[in-house]
C-alpha cells in the first residue's frame, strides 16, 4: 500500500504475500474483500490459457514437500484452520469474541466418525485461542494440532475444510478441490461457486452434504472450469514485491492494467498472467 501511495496509484489495495505465491503484492484498484473487481466479475467458461496456467499452478503446489500428519490425526477429518480473531471479516461481518461457537456447530454437522482436526495459526496471540482448550476436551473426536504440523499434508489428506476466513480456504478448493465452508461472506471473492457459505443462523445443516458420500460431486466440469478461471484472474493481480520495489514503473503499468477503465477497454484480458 505504501508503494501504491508513493507512485500516486489512488485507490489500489493490497495483500502482501496472498495465496497462493507468497512473497508478491496483489493488487486491486476497484476495490477491497466482497467489493473487490473480481466479485463483480461475470464467469465464461475458461479460455485454454487460463487452464494452462491454473494446471501449472497446481503442478508446482503438488511439488511442495509434506511432512507428515501428526500421530493424533486419524482419517477420515476435516480441517479447520484457525484464525486471528482480530482480523478484517471477523470485524465486519461476524463479530464474534472467540471461535468455540463457530467451531462447535461445524462439529455438531459432521458425522460422527468424522475427527474434526484445528490448526494453529502461525501468529496466533492468547486472544486468538480463547476458549480452545476446554473446547477440545469437551467436543467428540476433535484434536487441535500445534502451528508447526503440515499444512500440506493436512490438507492433502483431509476431506473437507471449514473455517471464518482464510487464505488456506482457497487454497484448499483451487489447489485441492477440496469442499470449502465458511462462516463469513466468503471473505475475499462471495462467490458461492468456489465456498459454500454455512447459514449463519447455525441451525441448518451444512449445504452439500454428498461429498460425504460422494466426494466426486464437488469435481463437476463446471466447477473445475470456475476455479481454473477464478485461479486465473488471482494469478493476474499478482506481481513480486521485489519487481515492484526495483522497477516502479513496471509495477504502475501492473496495476494501471488493472483499472476500472483498462476493464472496459480490455475486458478480462487484463487478468491474465502479466506480461502474457
Amino acid at each position: 500500500l505504501g508503494l501504491c501511495r508513493e507512485h500516486g496509484i489512488n485507490s489500489a489495495t493490497w495483500e502482501d504475500g496472498f495465496f497462493p505465491h507468497y512473497g508478491t503484492i496483489h493488487v486491486d484498484p476497484l476495490g477491497f474483500c466482497w467489493e473487490s473487481s473480481l466479485t463483480r466479475m461475470i464467469f465464461r467458461r475458461s479460455s485454454t490459457q487460463q487452464r494452462e496456467v491454473a494446471r501449472e499452478a497446481r503442478a508446482l503446489w503438488a511439488a511442495k514437500p509434506a511432512g507428515p500428519l501428526p500421530a493424533e490425526v486419524q482419517a477420515p477429518f476435516a480441517l479447520w484452520p484457525l484464525q486471528l480473531i482480530g482480523d478484517k471479516v471477523n470485524d465486519w461481518d461476524l463479530r464474534v469474541p472467540d471461535w468455540t461457537g463457530l467451531i462447535r456447530h461445524f462439529r455438531s454437522k459432521l458425522p460422527a466418525h468424522f475427527q474434526l482436526v484445528l490448526k494453529d495459526h502461525p501468529l496466533a496471540a492468547p486472544k486468538d485461542v480463547v476458549g480452545l482448550e476446554k473446547l477440545v476436551a469437551e467436543l467428540p473426536n476433535t484434536v487441535r494440532v500445534s502451528k508447526d504440523a503440515s499444512l500440506a499434508g493436512l490438507l492433502r489428506e483431509c476431506e473437507a475444510v471449514g473455517g471464518a476466513n482464510s487464505s488456506v480456504l482457497y487454497e484448499a478448493r483451487l489447489m485441492h478441490h477440496k469442499p470449502t465452508y465458511t462462516y463469513a461472506r466468503s471473505w475475499f471473492t462471495n462467490h458461492d461457486e468456489l465456498f459454500v457459505p454455512v447459514s449463519r443462523d447455525f441451525s441448518a445443516y451444512l449445504p452439500r452434504r454428498d461429498w460425504l458420500e460422494k466426494p466426486s460431486a464437488m469435481r463437476t466440469v463446471r466447477l473445475d472450469d470456475y476455479a481454473d478461471w477464478f485461479l486465473a484472474q488471482l494469478l493476474g493481480r499478482q506481481i513480486g514485491g521485489k519487481t515492484a520495489v526495483e522497477d516502479p514503473d513496471l509495477f504502475r503499468a501492473h496495476v494501471g492494467r488493472l483499472s476500472y477503465q483498462s476493464y472496459l477497454e480490455n475486458g478480462e484480458k487484463i487478468f491474465e498472467p502479466f506480461g502474457a
